[in-house]
């Protein structure tokens, strides 16, 4: 495996473009050049890398960015007791990189958990930044989400039309923001292919813990 140390350049780069989608900026925001470009780019990415993805999967990768972990943690006793489990089912990685970039701002990485049991990353240092890593991201309300994903997904319409099942997950995830949720699944055409098996960290939290592990993409 080839190590990289590249995390130092990767998050200068992001503090530099950061963003938020407030009811103040958002049309500023999506007029940018750069945030149609670092959506183009991280869209191009993952069908490159993941050519099963649905739009579902696609509109993973920038809530996560957004989002961050939070959602998935209700407590850190079960938190730990809900990433044991998992661990006991991961054999070999599921992603392309150990660290892969979410959406268009980075805010958030995936590290594939296959880091544990490969002992690259000891248990205790990578929960700990995990958890950590739940209270760190500055959401958007849904409703600014909701006009951010739209320009997102007619970026997406842009560069492939012909995603399988476009429509069907336009409207599933229209009427999920619609009613003030943002939570979604992998789609079971991806969960089937790729067995994801990842934890989201801060990339606050990603310097001084993940800094020896390659990473996909600048951003």
């Amino acid at each position: 495996m080839v190590i990289a140390m590249v995390l130092v350049t990767l998050f200068s780069g992001v503090g530099m473009v950061a963003a938020t989608a407030d009811s103040t900026n958002t049309d500023s925001l999506f007029q940018r050049t750069d945030f149609r470009k670092r959506v183009a780019e991280s869209v191009r990415w993952q069908m490159k890398n993941y050519p099963e993805s649905r739009l579902i999967d696609l509109y993973k990768n920038f809530f996560q960015d957004k989002f961050g972990p939070g959602h998935i943690v209700a407590d850190t006793a079960s938190a730990g007791a809900y990433l044991r489990r998992e661990l006991a089912e991961v054999n070999g990685r599921s992603q392309n990189e150990s660290v892969e970039v979410t959406g268009w701002e980075g805010n958030f990485v995936r590290v594939d958990l296959a880091v544990i049991k490969e002992n690259i990353i000891d248990y205790n240092r990578f929960f700990d930044a995990f958890i950590k890593s739940t209270s760190l991201a500055k959401a958007p309300s849904v409703k600014d989400w909701q006009l951010e994903w739209r320009e997102i997904e007619s970026i997406v319409r842009q560069l492939f039309p012909d995603i399988p099942y476009m429509n069907e997950d336009s409207k599933t995830l229209e009427t999920l923001l619609s009613q003030g949720k943002y939570v979604i699944h992998h789609s079971k055409d991806y969960a089937d292919k790729y067995k994801p098996h990842y934890r989201l960290i801060s990339r606050k939290n990603s310097l001084e813990v993940f800094c020896k592990l390659q990473i996909n993409r600048p951003i």
